[in-house]
């Protein structure tokens, strides 16, 4: 058995987010938002180590290199990796310890989902490092317990910690993969982060209908339409920070393309095929914001 496993842990972008109003009060689901959303995983990598212990403990430390470090002020009882370990434990009737080392480099109220994948790669660890025998399918199972956003990162159909693209809907526990081929993004990380809470605040006051039908035509054409993309989410992001409007219009001026946000934000993401030329260009011209050029994964990627 071994004693420690490392595994990367990509982020992702929402490539089109369609949000419906929460569920009514006396539903089993009461107050959760319906979504419909064309997700991919994307080359920005935290790498999570897991070492067995005689008792958890946590280190996390920005990875040299990270796009867009900021205080790492969260209690380590409320870190996502933490709670799927005891999840996992529970789960298999075992009482499991270990110590966790995360090197992050990806944006925290981003967007970008570098929790959940952290989570998700803490259950892959641990099934593995603690021979616990658990199919993909059961781990997400329990990832869907800790946040909505867990299951995409564990795929059911291979062992690769790199997901493949997927339709996304209900609560995040309905999961189509489809095929997406590779597609360059310029990733511009603001200096701020979004709160999601806050978003949905915001987006409560005007409710959307779920357009599930737009997402799941885009996601089976399997073809980036820059024009075509759409987040529900986007203006109850720049309402909830003001200087999230700002940054797009004044991004979108200087690109002469759609900026789009990344589910409940702040990162954006610019659909560019020479995404070198424009990072340099908005990084020198835009302050308060790191620019990543990066590339939806299909999932068949080894790291």
């Amino acid at each position: 058995m071994p004693t420690s496993i490392t595994i990367s842990t990509p982020a992702k972008v929402n490539l089109s987010l369609s949000v419906g109003p929460p569920e009514p009060a006396e539903t089993p689901d009461a107050g959760m938002h319906p979504i419909a959303s064309w997700m991919a995983p994307i080359d920005l990598f935290d790498e999570l180590t897991l070492e067995a212990a005689d008792q958890t403990s946590l280190d996390v430390s920005w990875a040299n290199g990270a796009p867009a470090p900021t205080p790492i002020g969260w209690l380590h009882s409320d870190d996502l990796t933490v709670r799927a370990l005891a999840a996992i434990g529970d789960a298999a009737g075992k009482k499991l310890s270990a110590k966790i080392t995360l090197a992050k480099r990806i944006p925290v109220g981003g967007g970008l989902g570098g929790g959940s994948s952290d989570a998700a790669a803490c259950l892959r660890a641990a099934n593995s490092l603690f021979e616990l025998g658990l199919s993909p399918t059961q781990l997400a199972d329990i990832g869907r317990t800790l946040g909505s956003d867990i299951p995409f990162f564990i795929d059911d159909n291979h062992d690769n910690p790199i997901p493949r693209p997927a339709l996304v809907m209900r609560f995040g526990e309905l999961i189509q993969r489809v095929e997406l081929a590779p597609t360059e993004l310029l990733l511009i990380v603001p200096s701020f982060g979004c709160h999601t809470a806050d978003v949905y605040r915001e987006y409560d006051q005007s409710p959307l209908t779920l357009d599930a039908d737009r997402v799941i035509d885009m996601a089976n054409r399997g073809e980036v339409v820059a024009d075509e993309l759409f987040n529900d989410l986007a203006l109850p992001a720049q309402r909830s920070r003001p200087e999230l409007g700002s940054l797009m219009g004044r991004i979108e001026r200087l690109a002469g393309k759609p900026v789009h946000v990344s589910g409940s934000g702040s990162s954006l993401f610019i659909v560019e095929n020479s995404a070198d030329t424009l990072a340099r260009e908005i990084q020198s011209r835009v302050p308060g914001v790191r620019c990543v050029v990066t590339k939806t994964l299909t999932g068949a990627e080894k790291r």
